[in-house]
This record gives C-alpha cells, sequence and structure tokens, in this order.
C-alpha cells in the first residue's frame, strides 16, 4: 500500500493512497516515507505484530489496540483492542479517531473544526535501519463517522535523513537548532477528517533530540550508512547543529547555518559527510579528583554538583553549614518527616538548640553557631542569646570542602554574584540529557568555549521535594548580615525565566556546586 521509493532527492514531498477493510483496518495514506520501524526490500511500509495505537472510538476514552499476528508484515492491518477499558466516563464524538504510537497519557479534546490530540514527543529515538525507531514517527487518522472502522493515518512529523561513511562506529546523534526551537515533548496535535495534521510543542526547552544508536553502527568508508531522525514541522531560521559521538566517545560537529525546512511527511536529505576528522572529548582539568572549569573568573567552577556523578544530575541537597545530605543517613528519601531536616526543629538542624521565643507575631530561633546581634534580641537577656559574629562558614561547616577535600570550597556570595553578571557568562535555559537547567557560558576573552550546566534540582524542605526540574538554588558560604536575622543565607536562583541573587532560611535543603582556586 505505502511504496517507498526513498530516492536522492534533497527534500521529497509524499503522495496519498485510500484503504478499506471492516473493524478497524489500519492503512496508511502518506506514501514515500518510512513511518513504520520494518520496510521490504521494495520499499514498502510494513505494520509489525505488536504495533499499538490509540483508538478514540466514538469517545474521548482512549483505548489500546495493537496489530494482528495475522497483519505482521503487512501494509494493511487489522487491530484488536489489547484489552476492554472497563467502565470509564467519556464524553461522545461524531467520529473515531486513531493515533500512532499508543500511549496511556494520550487524550482527546473536540474543537470548532476537528479535533485535538494531546501526546508527547520523546527526546531520544531508537536507531532503525534506515527507518525511523519504533514509536518515533507518529500517524493520527480520522473516519469519516462513527461507523466507518476504516483508519486512513496520515504522518504528523517530518524527517532529517543524515548520510555518514567513515571508519567509525556510531553510538549517538543529537541534532539541536541553532535558534533554540523546541524539537520534543509535550504537543498538541490537530486534525480533522478532510485535513492533514498540525503539530504545536509547547515546552520551549526541549531543544535537543538524540538518536540512540545502541552498542553501536559501524560505518562504511566506501557506502553511506542513512541515519533517519524524526522532527516536527518548522522552519530553522538559524540552521541547526549535529553532534555525531562514536563508540570511544569521540564527537563530531556538523553544522549549517543555513535556514532549513522540515515539511510535514516529507524527508530533508543532507549531503554524505566522510566521519575520519572525529577528534577525542577533551577531558576537563581535575582539582583531587573532581573536574572543574575555567570560565576565566577568579574561581574554576566545578562541573557537577555536590553528590552527583555528571553535570546534570541533581546531587544531594544540605541545609547551609551542615555537611551531610538533607536526610538522615540509613533513610531512604522517601521516609517519615522525622527523619528529614527542619528548620523549625532542633533534632534535625545543626545548629539550632530548641530555644524559640516571639517577638511579635514571629517565633524567633536561638542558633548555636553562626549568629549575630539582632534587634529581637534586645528583648531578652543577654544570656539567653549566643552570638559568635560569624557569617562566614568554617572549612569544617563548608560541604564542599569536607566531601571533595583539597581547596574545595563553597562559594562566597561575591564569586557567585561574580557568575551571575552577564557581562561575565550568559544564562541559557536549556536541557542537558532530559534535564532542565541553565547552560552558563564564559563572555571572557580567551574562554567563549568554556560553560558549565546547572540543573534545576528544586529544593528540600521537611519530606519535600519541591519546583524539581523547574527551579534551582544553589548555597554560597555566607550568611546575608544586611538584614535583621541571622537564620538568613546568601544563594542564588532561577526559574526558566528568571535569575537572581536571592537568600533564604538556612535550614532548608539546598543544592551546593564548589569552587576552587
Amino acid at each position: 500500500m505505502a511504496a517507498l521509493a526513498l530516492c536522492g532527492c534533497q527534500n521529497m514531498e509524499l503522495d496519498e493512497q485510500v484503504p478499506v477493510q471492516k473493524v478497524f483496518t489500519a492503512t496508511i495514506e502518506d506514501n514515500d516515507l518510512s513511518t513504520k520501524t520494518s520496510l521490504d526490500e521494495y520499499g514498502n511500509v510494513l505494520w509489525m505484530a505488536g504495533d499499538q495505537v490509540s483508538i478514540f472510538a466514538a469517545s474521548t476514552i482512549n483505548q489500546q489496540y495493537q496489530v494482528t499476528d495475522e497483519s505482521d508484515g503487512q501494509t494493511s492491518a487489522s487491530l484488536n483492542p489489547v484489552s476492554s477499558p472497563g467502565f470509564v466516563a467519556g464524553g461522545e464524538i461524531p467520529n473515531n479517531v486513531a493515533f500512532y504510537p499508543y500511549s496511556s497519557s494520550n487524550t482527546i479534546a473536540k474543537n470548532a473544526t476537528g479535533y485535538v490530540v494531546s501526546t508527547a514527543l520523546p527526546s531520544v529515538q531508537n536507531y532503525a535501519d534506515a527507518s525511523f525507531g519504533n514509536g518515533a514517527f507518529p500517524m493520527a487518522a480520522v473516519t469519516t463517522s462513527t461507523t466507518d472502522m476504516n483508519l486512513k493515518f496520515k504522518n504528523v512529523l517530518g524527517g532529517l535523513k543524515l548520510q555518514l561513511k567513515g571508519a567509525a562506529s556510531i553510538a549517538s546523534i543529537s541534532v539541536t537548532g541553532n535558534n533554540d526551537e523546541p524539537l520534543y515533548g509535550a504537543a498538541a496535535v490537530t486534525l480533522s477528517t478532510n485535513s492533514t495534521p498540525a503539530i504545536n510543542l509547547t515546552d520551549a526547552s526541549a531543544k535537543t533530540v538524540t538518536l540512540d544508536c545502541g552498542s553501536g553502527v559501524q560505518l562504511n568508508e566506501s557506502t553511506a550508512t542513512p541515519f533517519v531522525i524524526a522532527l516536527p514541522p518548522m522552519t530553522m531560521t538559524g540552521g541547526f547543529t549535529v553532534v555525531v559521538t562514536d563508540t570511544e566517545g569521540k564527537e563530531m560537529v556538523i553544522k549549517t547555518t543555513k535556514s532549513q525546512t522540515i515539511t510535514r511527511s516529507s524527508i530533508l536529505r543532507m549531503p554524505e559527510v566522510m566521519v575520519e576528522t572525529i577528534a577525542p572529548v577533551e577531558p576537563n582539568p581535575t582539582h583531587n579528583g573532581y573536574e572543574y572549569v575555567d570560565l576565566g573568573l577568579s574561581v574554576k567552577w566545578a562541573t557537577m554538583n555536590v553528590g552527583a556523578t555528571k553535570p546534570e544530575e541533581y546531587g544531594d541537597y544540605f541545609a547551609w553549614g551542615e555537611t551531610e545530605p538533607y536526610y538522615e543517613d540509613g533513610y531512604a528519601q522517601e521516609d517519615p518527616q522525622k527523619h528529614w531536616k527542619d528548620w523549625e526543629d532542633s533534632e534535625n538542624y545543626a545548629y539550632a538548640d530548641g530555644f524559640n521565643k516571639y517577638y511579635g507575631n514571629n517565633e524567633v530561633h536561638h542558633w548555636t553557631k553562626y549568629t549575630y546581634w539582632c534587634s529581637y534580641m534586645n528583648y531578652y537577656t543577654n544570656a539567653e542569646f549566643f552570638t559568635d559574629n560569624k557569617a562566614v562558614l568554617d572549612s569544617e561547616d563548608d560541604v564542599a570542602h569536607v566531601n571533595w577535600g583539597g581547596d574545595w570550597h563553597m562559594p562566597t556570595a561575591a564569586e557567585q554574584d561574580e557568575l551571575l553578571n552577564t557581562d561575565n557568562c550568559s544564562w541559557t535555559w536549556t536541557t542537558m540529557n532530559g534535564i532542565n537547567g541553565y547552560k552558563v557560558q564564559s563572555k571572557k576573552i580567551g574562554y567563549t568555549d568554556n560553560w558549565i550546566f546547572l540543573p534545576a534540582a528544586g529544593s528540600r524542605k521537611d519530606d519535600r521535594l519541591l519546583e524539581l526540574g523547574s527551579f534551582g538554588a544553589y548555597w554560597s558560604n555566607s550568611l546575608n548580615t544586611d538584614i535583621d536575622d541571622d537564620g538568613i543565607a546568601c544563594m542564588f536562583a532561577f526559574s526558566s525565566s528568571d535569575v537572581y541573587r536571592g537568600d533564604f532560611y538556612r535550614g532548608w535543603g539546598r543544592s551546593v556546586r564548589p569552587v576552587c582556586p
């Protein structure tokens, strides 16, 4: 049914055909594009036994259907329900609507002209020989009525075809638009009976799609190997950047700055490239066994948080001045609240002794270390409040120094301000291996290729992990002595729309990014 002659044109538009049959028959209207994971020797699209589809059969209820065994390897397939969903409340719709691939999170809503299917595009696609990985290339169908069981699928995305030669074995390929276009994540697909599907991606931070080549795809030095990546239809006005990584961890960057258009149901074919200039990824320098990046500032910044093993990991959470993680050793993070740090609980926070009084309507805390005279102390005898006038952590209370040793330490407020200064560094909200955060890149002459990634690790309060993936907060080693409260420590914080200097109660669990001289 779907002839897939993958000819050598640069950008190929597809034809359409029509299918037939009873009780949900699945055919593919768009031709000349490998929408599935299997192709025959003539380039025809083949359904495979086990392929699954979401079907909204005259209802907003998402039912799971599967290609029958008898349809394996056919261009037209019969679909059977995997299981009955039982009674589920749902609204009626005047058509049958189908969406491939099946996901339990797929939902549908009626709009003025047809339907909107809410789904998600994956950030990682799996390599398939000369085709798209299973589930990476969605299709949708709308029947003419609820009694019409013939699902005529249309493609939702387009594709990018890279053609690589050489002696390397390819482990992964990533694609990023040079103007940070969204390429994956939450998506709304609009469709109707007489129109082609359109897609809108709603997560502006989802910028890099990766093709995972498993244990490696061996290139040939004389014949190009195709690598096909599904992408949403769009025009990338600044072009895109491709990073090819081989199984030895070496990288090659392929970049175009010309405007490139990905068209629905078309393949954008790039010229053949010889992968022979792949160079080893230079390791970052280390201090006492931990990597750092030189941004041209007064200190070097670590590549990862305390408690992490790679840059995008969140790491552990620490109350200010404590050197153990925010949860007690021996307890899982999901354990009851009594095992968690709490700035209001003298049994948990290291520098509170339980001496709490009330100054007006505010609770007053008595700290046993790192405390300076505050106005509320005038209302009590001097003996009731200990003050040491320490506002900067000693080395034995600096979690970066205690855990990493050497000259590693928590940054001072001034060192953090240096990083925050946009004359020194650019701050770009992005993702790294699927984790949200900021890429902080040097603007200093001679250091502009150097950057660090700060994951949006959220924060800890009692047994709660708050704002994971949308917020980040990083302690300095200093109290904020400009305010009349010795329980407040300096930090910087960020969301996707803002980066700012801040301060907060020192008993909350925050991230720590070390620095060294």
